[in-house]
């Protein structure tokens, strides 16, 4: 029994030193050369600017309160852009009317 153990073994080491040792092919290796990658450039010759080039209408609007104003012009004090029906801006200006001096 101790013939077959032994012979396997044997075996075994034979293959791991089968696969110990040099290359003998006679090749060299060369090692690797990575070129240098560079990112193109981008011509801005043919962009135009980023600013619109077709002029606003301008127009005003006129809601149930009888102010007009000019929905495309930011609000402000003199444009005075009325805010969406049933939210807290709305809610705070009714509030400013009522109580001016609240509202500074």
């Amino acid at each position: 029994m101790r013939t077959p153990l032994i012979a396997l073994a044997l075996a075994f080491a034979g293959l791991a030193v089968a696969g110990c040792g040099g290359d003998d092919s006679g090749q060299t290796i060369e090692p690797i050369t990575i070129p240098s990658v560079t990112a193109p450039t981008i011509s801005t010759s043919g962009f135009t600017s980023a600013e619109p080039t077709t002029t606003a209408k301008s127009f005003t609007t006129t809601p149930q309160s009888g102010k007009t104003f000019n929905p495309n012009a930011p609000d402000s004090f003199k444009n005075d852009i009325p805010p969406p029906r049933g939210s807290p801006q709305e809610t705070f200006e009714k509030q400013c009317q009522k109580n001016p001096s609240a509202c500074g």
